[in-house]
């Protein structure tokens, strides 16, 4: 039964971090795929396809992650301390996403350039 509530209070937290990150970036990342009249008609699929990468990097970490607090001699803190470690690379996952699309949309708009119409 603790395995389960450990379990869920690591879901809930990589869960709270993926929609922090996708709601702090998503009206950014809208506008400026908008003022390209090359890549605007592709704005949705690169919003999209940026929900999409998040969520799935946070759901590789929760998967991979080996059973927490499987053995009943581990007490409170370790659960505590092992669901910190997971959310850490949970994070990392976000960070290298966000970092990965940045220099995406920096080389498109070296390619393309800015154009207004």
């Amino acid at each position: 039964m603790v395995t389960l509530a450990v379990w869920l209070v690591l879901a809930l937290l990589c869960a709270i971090a993926c929609i922090l990150a996708v709601f702090t970036i998503r009206k950014p990342m809208g506008d400026l795929l908008k003022v390209n009249s090359y890549i605007s008609p592709a704005a949705r699929f690169y919003l999209r396809s940026f929900y999409l990468i998040i969520l799935l990097a946070a759901l590789a970490v929760i998967v991979s992650a080996e059973g927490p607090c499987a053995e009943q001699s581990k007490n409170f803190m370790q659960c505590v301390w092992w669901v910190g470690n997971k959310t850490s690379s949970v994070l990392w996952g976000i960070l290298l996403t966000i970092g990965g699309f940045a220099l995406l949309l920096t080389i498109l708009f070296a390619v393309l350039g800015r154009y207004r119409d």
